[in-house]
């Protein structure tokens, strides 16, 4: 696994802190222009500058990610347009899924990437995607790490029973055979209860500052550690995505960050409060329907943006940015995932990469 060590302590014999780049576009729905422009260039970019992985992630249904239905499908693109980064996904909603097609494209790409490729899992939460596999809602959890087992069984090359058209139990495998002979794996993170239950199962883990006290992410990246080591022995390896951007000065950063996180914050709360509505009767006398007021949203998004920027992303100049980098590391992240496209323009996220990058030279040489 990545990162992987014989636990000693949080501070010894561990690599530097390790930056990759993360989307998750809130940009689906307009209609001209290259859609995936961005992601092509900013990932042969992180090829060339000493990034380590790209990650892209499976969403449905709404702008907010929308352009991200498969991540197999753009992990195959970005394997072959680049040489080193590790291709990785995040999430695959696997109870949206079938194990043995995940296990099969996952092939292809680490075939096309030359083995480069891992994946993160994800139970999913948003209950109108679960439109492709309405029955698996209820118990998504547990279908999750069933399926995870599945897929790793047949990543090494074994076989599983399963029925037929027929109805007939035949033994099955995955071709291609991957060239991995194991799947990096992640479980996407949020409740304490996932973290103990990553660590216990030997897998890295994907978590994100959305929304976050510093103190709560300490606290639940505590768990996964204490349990990977009580079960495995070993360090393992977390990820933390965070909205990423590194201005040339404290002025760009406000001028420059602080309104495009605002109207992409926006299109988060909607689809946040479409989730929590949805399954709820609706009308006049459901107290239980979540109403938000122009005002109330307004709200919420300029103090969510004002939190992002001050604590819950990695927002900031590369003095300031380079101190959020040594406190992550402190208590334990080992992969800052930088989601860049939250609609700052092209260019100006091109320069910003540059700083991540300068920043991640930097650090890497202070070790």
């Amino acid at each position: 696994m990545p990162g992987d060590r014989q636990m000693s302590g949080p501070t010894t014999t561990r690599r530097p802190l390790e930056f990759s780049v993360f989307f998750f576009s809130a940009d689906a729905k307009t209609e001209s222009g290259p859609k995936y422009c961005l992601m092509l260039e900013a990932a042969r970019f992180c090829d060339d500058n000493g990034f380590s992985a790209v990650w892209t992630p499976e969403r449905h249904f709404a702008a907010f990610g929308g352009l991200y239905p498969n991540p197999a499908i753009t992990g195959a693109a970005l394997a072959v347009a680049t040489r080193r980064l590790k291709i990785r996904a995040g999430s695959v909603v696997l109870p949206l899924q079938n194990p043995l097609r995940v296990a099969e494209e996952w092939a292809v790409v680490d075939n096309l990437s030359e083995g480069r490729v891992g994946v993160s899992f994800a139970s999913g939460w948003h209950v109108n995607d679960f439109v492709l596999a309405p029955t698996c809602y209820a118990n998504r959890r547990d279908d999750m790490f069933r399926k995870v087992a599945i897929i790793q069984k047949l990543w090494r090359g074994e076989k599983v029973r399963l029925p037929n058209g027929a109805g007939t139990e035949i033994e099955v495998e995955v071709l291609p055979r991957p060239l991995q002979p194991e799947l990096p794996t992640w479980i996407t993170c949020q409740a304490n209860e996932s973290f103990a239950k990553a660590g216990e199962l030997g897998h890295n883990v994907l978590t994100n500052f959305n929304f976050k006290k510093f103190l709560e992410l300490e606290a639940k990246i505590r768990i996964y550690r204490e349990a990977i080591r009580k079960h495995h022995g070993r360090w393992g390896h977390l990820t933390l995505m965070a909205h990423a951007y590194v201005g040339k000065d404290e002025r760009s950063v406000l001028e420059t960050a602080a309104p495009a996180l605002r109207a992409y914050l926006h299109e988060n709360l909607a689809i946040q409060q479409t989730n929590a509505n949805l399954g709820r009767p609706t009308g006049p006398g459901n107290h239980d329907e979540v109403q938000l007021t122009e005002d109330d949203r307004e709200f919420l998004v300029q103090r969510a943006a004002s939190q992002f920027i001050s604590e819950s992303g990695f927002i900031g100049t590369k003095e300031t940015c380079g101190e959020s980098a040594a406190r992550l590391y402190a208590v334990g992240v080992d992969e800052v995932a930088c989601l860049i496209d939250f609609g700052i323009p092209l260019d100006e996220t091109m320069r910003s990469l540059g700083r991540i990058a300068e920043l991640s030279t930097r650090l890497r040489g202070e070790g």
